[in-house]
């Protein structure tokens, strides 16, 4: 089965295992987004993925208000094997850059977000349930099978203190003496740190490059804004280490 041949039919992320005539069973927001916005009639058919059993489509046996009942038929993709993670170290900014940032490193392969509070952090309090679901629209509107993880916001200190230092940690640093992003090998599983609005302090990146799991890279001889530095940085995932 090729994908082009479904992409035509909404998708959506749920929990439930997935399998033949399995009944997924949704949440009422997402109950409202078929039946309201997409106006979907019995019959009709829906895409599913829970990050572990590859996607399955299925037909809508009846679809109210509250309740909704599919009947699985096939699976359209097996789920990949696993690959290697991609850790986003970030500190948040103000709304519709942070919106802008989200669903973007998500399209990247973003697999795990860190958000951290630095000296600088512009915004020092998110809402976790709104970035979540955040991610869950992004990852199923660019065809994704996995689901990327959200962690807790915490101090940049607190993080680099409990990482896990078989994953180097790239960090973009600004005004400092490191190759360019191009020349740096990122390892199967990677991680960036990016500053916040404002850069880090001094102390900040001397207290990063303590650390024996972290080297520095830059970005280019641009300035760039914290949201399109993400996204640069992101850019090299995909080539060889």
């Amino acid at each position: 089965m090729t994908l082009t041949r479904f992409t035509k039919h909404p998708r959506l992320y749920v929990e439930q295992a997935l399998g033949e005539n399995a009944s997924p069973q949704l949440a009422a927001t997402q109950i409202h987004y078929l039946k309201n916005v997409l106006r979907l009639q019995n019959g009709e058919q829906v895409r599913f993925f829970n990050g572990q059993d590859g996607e399955w489509i299925g037909d809508i046996l009846s679809l109210g208000k509250k309740d909704a009942e599919f009947r699985l038929t096939a699976q359209t993709r097996p789920q990949p094997a696993a690959a290697g993670r991609v850790h986003l170290i970030f500190a948040p900014i103000k709304k519709q850059r942070m919106d802008f940032l989200i669903e973007k490193a998500v399209e990247l392969g973003v697999t795990d977000f860190h958000p951290v509070l630095t000296h600088h952090t512009e915004v020092r309090k998110i809402n976790p349930e709104r970035i979540a679901a955040q991610i869950m629209e992004a990852a199923e509107q660019c065809e994704r099978l996995d689901m990327p993880v959200l962690y807790k916001l915490t101090p940049l200190a607190d993080l680099l203190a409990k990482w896990d230092g078989r994953t180097k940690i790239t960090a973009c640093l600004e005004y400092y003496n490191a190759p360019h992003i191009s020349e740096v090998s990122l390892g199967k599983d990677k991680a960036f740190i990016i500053g916040p609005a404002g850069g880090f302090e001094e102390t900040e990146k001397e207290l990063i490059m303590g650390y024996p799991f972290a080297q520095a890279a830059n970005l280019g001889e641009t300035l760039l804004r914290a949201e399109t530095a993400a996204l640069k940085a992101l850019s090299f995932i995909d080539r060889k280490s």
